[in-house]
């Protein structure tokens, strides 16, 4: 059976585009954002530059600096350590909160989404794969039920997430491995406890902040 054609918007090309401009290194990460420059790149207008923008900072792939204009995500190995001192503690908080908010049909929803890393894994489609693993975080991150904790959690996490992708390339072991640990913090909420759910977390996440770090700058080593 064919599938149906998904008509995509000029802007999701835009963004498309763009995305894969930073991706692949052509534009490289701390560059400069000229939205006119783009706009005669692409033969797009500056204000649909300015709408696929928006959406890459949501994504995590540029930064908006009042006053000082748009640059590609770039982290140094202090501003990893520094987000992750925090993250460890806000995302556990998230999931021990996210706890008593938990139904039937946002673990399954989770489930769904571990299932599509998985098969990005299996393909090496690290976008995919990131696009998955943002996801899942992001709802965790709303079954906290909290507005301040999840805007926290979007500054600080989203772009990391982003630089991660500009910046590693893994085996796809690696991969299957992390699809496999998203699987069992989604078994751990079913069953866990809050307070169990809040160490867990802690601890991956501890442990992970030192291997991000290796794989980012494994000059650091």
């Amino acid at each position: 059976m064919l599938e149906l054609i998904q008509p995509i918007s000029k802007r999701d090309q835009v963004v498309r585009a763009m995305k894969q401009a930073i991706l692949s290194g052509t534009i490289e990460p701390g560059a400069s954002i000229v939205e006119s420059k783009i706009a005669q790149q692409l033969g797009a207008g500056v204000p649909l530059i300015r709408e696929a923008l928006i959406e890459l900072e949501h994504q995590g792939f540029v930064q908006r600096t009042p006053y000082k204009g748009t640059t590609v995500t770039k982290l140094s190995p202090a501003d990893v350590q520094r987000i992750f001192a925090l993250r460890v503690e806000l995302e556990a908080v998230a999931i021990e909160w996210a706890k008593e908010h938990t139904t039937d049909a946002d673990l399954t929803y989770l489930r769904q989404t571990i299932s599509r890393m998985e098969d990005a894994a299996k393909n090496l489609d690290l976008p995919q794969f990131y696009d998955c693993d943002l996801a899942f975080h992001r709802k965790i991150w709303s079954l906290s039920d909290n507005p301040y904790l999840i805007d926290a959690l979007e500054r600080l996490v989203v772009p990391l997430f982003a630089f991660f992708v500009m910046k590693t390339s893994r085996q796809q072991k690696s991969y299957v491995e992390s699809a496999s640990m998203h699987a069992r913090i989604v078994e751990a909420l079913a069953t866990m406890s809050a307070p169990e759910l809040r160490q867990m977390f802690t601890e991956y996440l501890s442990t992970w902040k030192d291997d991000m770090v290796l794989l980012l700058f494994p000059e650091e080593r």
